[in-house]
């Protein structure tokens, strides 16, 4: 089914984007104009600022839509880096601190209500779980240690690789479907949806919890559309954020 019999089929739907970075980490648009693009484009009810390892933006994003009355709710969460790889955390309030155990990091996440999505999953560009941690999270007896959904859509091309990966992988466990855009370009937010029964963002996370989401992509934005300068200040900016991930990842694999 291609994005528009899927847009035809869930019509009435809400649309939220729960996996946005912004200048406060290694994005290249401003919570502003994060929040500005989001209401323009008027077809996304929900969306989470989730900045790698920070949650300020969050806070603002959520300030600020609040103070100028904008028709969309925001989540507080932000992307942790674990031992592990990432983990999207959405639904907090607080601050998870990066750097420890996947279950600690799952734990933590649970133990202030918020959900656990994992994104991006088993992707060699990225620092993601590798099969192995997730089957671990699976068969996990601490009743604090699950998933509460997985990006089966990253509109990213990163993304687009580990996204048939993370399919087959659901196949098996029934996880609630996610989709996002992962941008870290303004063009790009919305590029990846996660449709849901509802308008809201209680709505959104009733669905992830009783897995009645839908994974879509969204509006498309090439790379070409972004522009070659602004993906070299990107990866200037992240530190290299493929190839860092692609040896982070053999790292691990070494380690084993």
């Amino acid at each position: 089914m291609n994005p528009s019999q899927m847009r035809d089929r869930f019509k009435g739907y809400g649309a939220a984007d729960i996996h946005i970075h912004s200048t406060i980490s290694d994005g290249m648009a401003s919570v502003e104009d994060i929040l500005q693009h989001v209401v323009e484009r008027g077809d996304i009810d929900v969306i989470a600022i989730t900045d790698h390892d920070e949650i300020r933006g969050s806070y603002q994003a959520r300030e600020l839509a609040a103070k100028r009355g904008y028709p969309i709710d925001v989540v507080v969460g932000m992307e942790i880096n674990s031992a592990g790889g990432h983990l999207l955390a959405v639904f907090i309030e607080s601050p998870v601190a990066g750097g420890m155990s996947v279950p600690d990091t799952i734990s933590a996440i649970h133990s202030q209500g918020g959900l656990c999505i994992l994104p991006h999953p088993m992707s060699i560009f990225s620092e993601s779980l590798s099969m192995r941690d997730i089957e671990n999270v699976m068969s996990s007896n601490d009743d604090s240690v699950y998933f509460d959904g997985i990006e089966t859509v990253n509109a990213t091309i990163v993304g687009s690789i580990s996204n048939r990966r993370a399919k087959r992988v659901n196949i098996k466990y029934g996880l609630s479907e996610i989709g996002s855009s992962d941008a870290h370009f303004l063009i790009s937010v919305g590029t990846g949806l996660t449709l849901f029964p509802g308008k809201t963002a209680n709505d959104l996370r009733r669905c992830i919890l009783e897995g009645c989401t839908h994974a879509l992509n969204g509006s498309r934005a090439s790379y070409f559309d972004i522009g070659l300068m602004q993906i070299i200040k990107q990866q200037r900016k992240s530190g290299g954020y493929f190839v860092r991930g692609m040896f982070k990842n053999l790292a691990r694999c070494l380690k084993r």
